[in-house]
């Protein structure tokens, strides 16, 4: 007897069970945007690490440069660059706060949505 056709992933891939946290994402409406509120969560977080990091690596390089000036202007260089980077992240999350208080009247309006929607019985 010949195997079943590969059409579909559970053919493919046999029985599977969601994550146990995936009803947070498919039940409500605004599962998207639950997703992506998470999304821009990590990304922030992921700037003010880099940040940190490149602030770190460039005082070292600062302070173990001897007095060249080239190496001097280089970690100078990327230290404005990691805190010009932190203030752009952060000031996105201020704007957006700033417009979601004119225009919805709460803050988090737009960094952090809620749909409406009919009722679920």
């Amino acid at each position: 007897m010949p195997p079943p056709p590969l059409d579909t992933p559970k053919t493919f891939f046999g029985p599977f069970d969601a994550p146990q946290n995936i009803q947070n994402y498919t039940e409500d409406p605004s599962g998207l945007i639950l997703l992506l509120n998470n999304i821009l969560r990590v990304a922030i977080f992921a700037a003010g690490i880099f940040a940190l990091i490149n602030f770190l690596i460039s005082g070292i390089q600062y302070i173990g440069s001897s007095g060249n000036p080239e190496i001097i202007k280089k970690a100078s260089s990327r230290m404005w660059f990691s805190f010009l980077g932190l203030v752009v992240a952060t000031s996105s999350l201020v704007i957006a706060g700033i417009i979601g208080l004119v225009f919805f009247g709460h803050a988090t309006a737009i960094i952090n949505p809620v749909i409406y929607g009919p009722p679920t019985p």
